[in-house]
């Protein structure tokens, strides 16, 4: 890997400023959405461009990583498997559908791709690159802390439901998932401004000290009061424990400890959304619904699938699915096709019941692959904050996934994008802070 130093001799000072606006973007994009329709679409635009980046890198040296060969090749097996189900079952009628559906199934691995790129010949100044952005995230943290620290004495209007007699803060964006994905977010600039570190000219790059801003962040994690944010509270403050305060190097007994906390603190949520809560009229509740429902698909059309845009996704519920009629969704509040809001809160159901066990495989192996690279990358990195960052990613992914329909969401592309660039990032002559 090449590291800074090289990098510099080289310096693109356009791809500087893009990659700062990039993350300055990502920073913001899902407050530009509150007000802004087209935003929702930023992330599959920048997801495209910086997919352009690694065909065009391709193109021009002739060569391929095996690793990237492999993605590129899961994608069409993927992509053959559900296309082969739209056209044999013709379920879903609207091309635009069929399309939005397989740009959200791919744009993290087109974000990866491109990333990884960029990270691995860099031609920009990685400080520079993190400054403005890592500045706006502090100034946008203190605004999220002090409105989370008011929302716990007061009404203003910046909760969702209560949970253990607390209200959950929302923000303004109404729903509270959402400040857990803008925090995670500003958690990786703080962490990649700390791995840069500060220009030196006695000698190597001096480190950043964002540790009082990252304990701000864990605050409104748990200002949150949902389980997710507990639970990533929970991991954020033992990986902070682990890499900032102790410097462990072997994970192993502590990510066991992360495990069996959110086992804990997710079980009541298993029950509450798969067993017996937020019940329907027919007295079950709608993820339980959805699992169902993609195990009877997976075996009625199996080996094959019904195709994108058929169930689970959000363009299943805009251009909204014959299979809901089939199913019985269209008599249940929340998955009616004027209110669409329980339809697209679900993954792996929709996986398997959209590409059957032909399609599933070679997802499966995808997204674990993509997953996999990050942490080998960032476990070699030599940096504590990098591999805190690293190690964060993977278990929000994976505990994600399981709760919503984490992987085709906007943050899923933001945070690929800044933790495949740490985990590819070297700082010569330092102690790997």
């Amino acid at each position: 890997m090449e590291n800074i130093h090289r990098g510099e001799e080289r310096v693109s000072t356009p791809l500087t400023v893009l990659l700062c606006l990039t993350l300055t973007v990502f920073l913001f994009q899902t407050l530009l959405e509150n007000y802004i329709y087209a935003a929702s679409y930023l992330d599959e635009a920048l997801a495209a461009l910086y997919l352009g980046f690694f065909v065009v890198s391709v193109l021009t040296n002739l060569e391929m990583r095996g690793t990237d060969l492999m993605i590129c090749v899961l994608v069409v097996l993927v992509t053959a498997a559900g296309l082969y189900g739209n056209m044999r079952f013709q379920i879903q009628q609207d091309r635009a559908a069929v399309v939005l559906d397989i740009v959200s199934h791919f744009k993290f691995a087109a974000i990866y791709l491109g990333a990884a790129t960029l990270a691995r010949a860099p031609r920009f100044n990685w400080r520079r690159v993190i400054r403005i952005p890592a500045l706006l995230a502090k100034a946008y943290l203190t605004v999220l802390f002090g409105f989370g620290v008011l929302n716990l004495f007061k009404d203003i209007g910046m909760h969702s439901e209560y949970r253990h007699g607390l209200r959950c803060y929302a923000f303004v964006f109404g729903t509270p998932g959402i400040v857990i994905n803008t925090v995670l977010f500003i958690m990786m600039l703080l962490l990649m401004e700390s791995a840069v570190g500060r220009e030196n000219a006695e000698g190597p790059a001096r480190e950043i000290n964002n540790r009082g801003f990252l304990i701000m962040a864990i605050a409104v994690l748990l200002f949150v009061v949902k389980t997710r944010g507990l639970i990533l509270a929970a991991a954020s403050a033992l990986l902070f424990e682990s890499f900032l305060i102790e410097d462990r190097q072997e994970m192993r007994y502590r990510l066991g400890a992360i495990a069996a906390v959110g086992g804990i603190l997710g079980f009541p949520q298993f029950q509450e959304y798969f067993v017996s809560g937020v019940k329907a009229s027919q007295g079950r509740a709608p993820r339980l619904m959805f699992f169902e429902g993609g195990v009877q698909l997976f075996k009625e059309y199996f080996p094959f699938g019904t195709g994108f845009g058929t169930f689970g996704s959000s363009s299943a519920a805009t251009h909204y699915s014959p299979l809901y009629y089939q199913l019985g969704f269209d008599k249940i509040p929340g998955m009616q096709p004027t209110d669409t809001r329980y339809l697209n809160d679900t993954f792996w159901p929709m996986i398997f019941g959209q590409l059957g066990l032909v399609g599933t495989i070679p997802f499966v192996i995808l997204f674990f692959l993509v997953l996999w690279e990050i942490y080998r990358a960032g476990a070699k990195s030599g940096s504590r904050t990098i591999r805190f960052a690293v190690f964060l990613y993977v278990i929000n992914v994976l505990f994600s996934s399981i709760q919503s329909a984490y992987p085709s969401n906007n943050s899923m592309v933001m945070l690929t994008f800044i933790v495949t660039l740490m985990s590819l990032y070297r700082r010569e002559g330092t102690d790997g802070h």
